[in-house]
Formats: structure tokens, sequence, C-alpha cells
């Protein structure tokens, strides 16, 4: 069974660990340990027993607007809904904490990430240039946290 918890510092190994198989240019490991004091309440792990299969970073900005840093789920956990069970629970803490939306960004050619963010609501709203590095752009990608918008 899969549980969504806080992250906890005696984590960050198995979270480094999914990091790195999951981006090209990971986070250093004391990113994600200092985004671990910044992300009050809002750096969630799923586990499944004691093993971490998947995290989610997100940040509130301005009072109003949640941020997703980063999400990732071990290759392995892949399609099994551990991601959306992630992103759904940030999701939630964001609205407890006044977020009106949520977004993120996406490399443009990461088709997989951009499809599981379509399914979970989010829209395409413009394309950040040179964000990952010259040449590497991405999509600024919203949901509004209160409304569902139909197909």
């Amino acid at each position: 069974m899969v549980i969504i918890t806080d992250a906890t510092e005696a984590d960050l190994g198995q979270i480094f660990q999914i990091e790195t198989e999951s981006f090209d240019d990971p986070y250093p490991y004391s990113l994600l340990r200092t985004y671990l004091f910044l992300a009050n309440k809002l750096y969630l792990v799923a586990k499944e027993g004691e093993k971490i299969i998947g995290y989610i970073i997100g940040i509130i900005q301005y009072g109003y607007r949640g941020h997703i840093v980063s999400i990732a789920v071990e290759p392995a956990y892949r399609k099994k809904g551990i991601g959306t069970k992630l992103l759904s629970e940030i999701e939630e803490r964001f609205k407890l904490n006044g977020a009106k939306y949520s977004y993120l960004e996406v490399n443009i050619n990461n088709l997989p990430a951009i499809s599981f963010y379509q399914q979970n609501g989010y829209l395409i709203m413009y394309i950040r240039r040179n964000y990952y590095g010259r040449g590497k752009h991405a999509f600024v990608m919203i949901k509004n946290l209160y409304y569902k918008f139909l197909d």
C-alpha cells in the first residue's frame, strides 16, 4: 500500500536516488535538503513500506500561487497512479495555504510529463525560453485549483 507523507531528512538519500534516475540535470543533494526546510509541509514522499518510490516539492509564492518545484517517481513505479496521488495531495495543501492556482515548468520535449500534467488538469500557458539552459525551453503549465474546465 502506498502512503503519502511529509518528507524527512532521513528520506533524502532515497529522494536523491530518484532525482538522479529521473532527470538529465538533477538537483544536487544540497538543494533537495534546502527545500526540506523551505517547503514547509509541501515536501512529500510516496512510500511503500519503508521504500520511497516518489516525491514532490512545492512552495507557495506571494501567498496565492503554488509552485511545483519538482516531482519524480522511481522508474519501476511509473504509470501506477503515484504521481497523481502526489500531485493531488500537494494541490490540496496549496489550497489550505491560500493558493488559487498551481503552476510548474516542464521541458517542452518531455512529452510523457506534459501528457501527465494535462491529464491532471494543467494547461500550457506559454514557453519560458532557455529555462533549462541555452536552447532548452520549458512550458509553463497552470491549473486553477478551484474551477474545473470542461473538455
